[in-house]
């Protein structure tokens, strides 16, 4: 069982490195991108923040307690959890409004509520308009497997500060049930 584990948790951060590794190739390309004063450059910069929230399974509490079992010692658990992490978001402007294409890469770490750490890290492509109104979808992974998040919600900006309300909906597949996670927190813009 260990063992287990042990590979599960190097795949994820794997991925981990792989997700930032991607988005930091993509930002050097662009920057080391040759002169060329007919094409338009696209503006991009990069926001980081803190996570929190909280989410559900629609699953079973004697099935979710179980597949919790086979990584982690104790129970029982239950089908809901807390969300603490970390947002790392490229953006890249159109134009010349406040309209833009998002690059993020979101590292949480989920059930603290019942004596567990669950690391999670999901890569998200999507776009967020003017008003504030944004959606994303990419890859999702954690010790439990791989899977494919939607996400939707909205950001407010004050003095600087970006602060996003997102409902997240998992997409079951064999390794996951359908989950639903609210989240919000803080970014700060990087010059």
């Amino acid at each position: 069982m260990f063992s287990q584990l042990q590979k599960k948790i190097n795949s994820f951060f794997v991925l981990v490195v792989l997700f930032g590794g991607l988005a930091a190739a993509q930002d050097a390309g662009q920057a080391n991108a040759p002169f060329n004063p007919q094409s338009k450059l696209i503006t991009s910069y990069l926001v980081f923040g803190p996570r929190a929230g909280f989410g559900g399974v629609f699953q079973d509490q004697a099935e979710f307690s179980k597949k919790i079992e086979d990584i982690f010692q104790g129970g029982p658990y239950y089908p809901y959890y807390s969300v603490f992490g970390f947002n790392f978001e490229w953006r890249y402007l159109l134009g010349q409004s406040s309209d833009h294409f998002a690059l993020q890469v979101l590292i949480t770490a989920m059930g603290i509520e019942q004596s567990i750490l669950l690391p999670s890290a999901a890569l998200l492509m999507g776009y967020r308009h003017h008003s504030g109104l944004e959606f994303g979808a990419g890859p999702l992974a954690n010790l439990g497997g791989m899977g494919v998040v939607l996400a939707v919600g909205y950001t407010f900006v004050s003095n600087g500060v970006y602060i996003p309300f997102d409902i997240a909906f998992q997409i079951p597949n064999y390794n996951f049930k359908p989950a639903v996670t609210i989240l919000s927190g803080f970014n700060f813009s990087i010059e």
